[in-house]
């Protein structure tokens, strides 16, 4: 048994797709904190710079810079400030001599502001930042000039944020880039389950090298088939062939795989199943000069829509060389059978004439009879060039005249040695019971004429088989199941003749068509047209 040792597909998928989502968030991970980071240190910085800009313009600091406002409604006015903005972790508020006006920690008022980054403004730049450290711990800050009236410096303002703050900037920005990672992870082991369930699906369930292993092992199996297999797919395009069948049809497997069926095989007619959608059994293919092959030819549905066709070839080449040597033998033995019983009457003719003393008639009966069996003899085998058919015939003919039945052969019949309608053996089956019904069916009439007729007529386009007879005809109740096994006249364990014709008949796609009026005889017609019939060929 089979053991399992490598991973799921499943487990492949998810881990593939886990691997994907933490490289991807890996590396996009550290350009997009730098890219996040650099754009809320810009905000960061913007919104000091704003915050520092506005606070040196509020009159309050003016005021108070130019000791027209008390100390303390400054501090209360800043502090309310602080607290109502959530950007902003400290303000700070100096004169021109650097001492602090304004601090959150009261006791720092009046001191000096023992940095040198306010010297830019008190010089009257622009707003800035810097991330020297204030008083108070201050790491980042802008700075901005406070002006009186007149446009001359009286002062600075600075606003500014501590480095803890930045920090947790930095924490909730990789937090939220973390969480969108697990939810992309989430994600993509949901959809690695369901690509996985879907690839099960269309494996049939099993894991691919499960099904790669079975594949591979169905493979073997159908090369190491005597039958030979060909499959074509909507398109006409050869899809499967195994080595029995490439080496039946002279053709390399490698080469034909992925082409068109006619290009590789001009004269196949497997295609047809394609149209038709009808399965075809036991198709003789002539085709195949040196072999005999027979081929079942079956539509191939998926989803209920035909897409492609497959034939199977099974080479019965020695099984029909001995089923036509035991055909003609069966009838030469009939046909000795019936010459030696029809000998040895003339014989007791001859032997009469002699022992009543007239030679001459004698020797007149002996070339009559001679010339009458061979020119009978002599029309068949002119007409019918097919071996079988024509020791059939002639038997047939023996059979006939040694039960007082003439038999004769339509002068206008033919058929040729290699005839592209029916096989041997379905001649052989559809002529010869036909004929044996005939026979039996005159044997048994007391009426004074009894004839059999046979036509054969083979063209290019149909085939017209005909057996006509002299007899009382078929009873009216007996033609609806005429052709069912088991039903006869003749009693029991017969009734099997017409049934074999009829089976004959539906393979190869051909019609029957009964006459029958009592008292006058009864006529069965076979017709095989090229448009109905799978003919012989692949």
């Amino acid at each position: 048994m089979y053991t399992q040792a490598r991973t799921s597909i499943r487990a492949q998928l998810m881990r593939l797709s886990l691997i994907i989502v933490a490289v991807s968030i890996a590396l996009s991970l550290s350009g997009t904190m730098y890219l996040a980071l650099r754009g809320e240190q810009e905000a960061l910085d913007s919104n000091l710079l704003n915050s520092a800009s506005i606070l040196s313009q509020v009159p309050l600091v003016r005021q108070a810079l130019q000791g027209e406002l008390p100390a303390d409604q400054l501090a209360d006015y800043l502090d309310a400030t602080t607290e109502q903005t959530s950007d902003i972790d400290l303000i700070l508020v100096g004169d021109i001599h650097s001492t602090l006006l304004y601090v959150p920690d009261r006791a720092l008022i009046g001191t000096t502001y023992s940095g040198t980054a306010q010297t830019g403004v008190l010089s009257g730049s622009s707003p800035y930042t810097s991330n020297e450290t204030g008083p108070m711990g201050s790491d980042h800050s802008a700075y901005a000039p406070v002006r009186d009236e007149q446009g001359n410096v009286i002062g600075f303002v600075i606003v500014g944020v501590y480095f803890r703050s930045m920090a947790l900037v930095a924490v909730g920005t990789v937090t939220r880039m973390l969480l969108v990672g697990l939810a992309a992870a989430v994600l993509g082991s949901l959809l690695a389950l369901r690509l996985s369930r879907r690839i099960k699906q269309s494996l049939l369930g099993y894991e691919p090298d499960v099904f790669a292993r079975q594949f591979h092992q169905r493979e073997d199996i159908l090369d190491a088939l005597e039958e030979g297999i060909l499959a074509i797919d909507g398109e006409k395009t050869v899809i499967f062939l195994n080595a029995s069948a490439a080496e039946m049809l002279s053709l390399d497997r490698r080469a034909i795989l992925g082409r068109p069926l006619h290009e590789v095989y001009p004269r196949s007619t497997l295609d047809r199943v394609l149209e038709t959608g009808q399965a075809e059994y036991n198709v003789s293919m002539t085709s195949l000069r040196d072999i005999r092959v027979l081929s079942d030819r079956l539509p191939l549905y998926e989803n209920g829509r035909l897409a492609g066709a497959v034939s199977i070839f099974r080479n019965r080449t020695e099984l029909t060389r001995m089923a036509d040597n035991l055909t003609g033998v069966s009838h030469m033995v009939e046909a000795m059978r019936a010459y030696t019983h029809e000998f040895m009457n003339k014989l007791h003719v001859i032997l009469g004439l002699l022992q009543i003393g007239e030679p001459e008639k004698a020797q007149q009966y002996i070339m009559d009879t001679t010339q009458t069996q061979q020119v009978a003899v002599s029309r068949i085998m002119n007409q019918i060039h097919q071996p079988s058919v024509a020791a059939l015939l002639v038997g047939k003919t023996s059979r006939a005249n040694e039960l007082g039945i003439r038999l004769r052969l339509d002068r206008e019949s033919s058929l040729s040695e290699e005839s592209p309608w029916l096989p041997p053996d379905a001649y052989v089956t559809v002529l010869g019971n036909l004929i044996e019904n005939a026979i039996e069916v005159l044997n048994q009439s007391r009426g004074s004429t009894k004839e059999i007729s046979v036509s054969i007529r083979e063209s290019g386009e149909s085939l017209l088989l005909c057996v006509e007879d002299t007899g009382p005809g078929i009873p009216a109740a007996l033609r609806r199941t005429l052709f069912q096994r088991g039903i006869s006249t003749k009693g029991r364990e017969r009734g099997t003749g017409l049934a074999l014709v009829q089976e004959v008949v539906e393979a190869y796609h051909g019609e029957i068509r009964v006459e029958s009026e009592s008292g006058v005889g009864t006529s069965f017609f076979l017709s095989f047209c090229r448009g109905e019939l799978p003919a012989v060929k692949e």
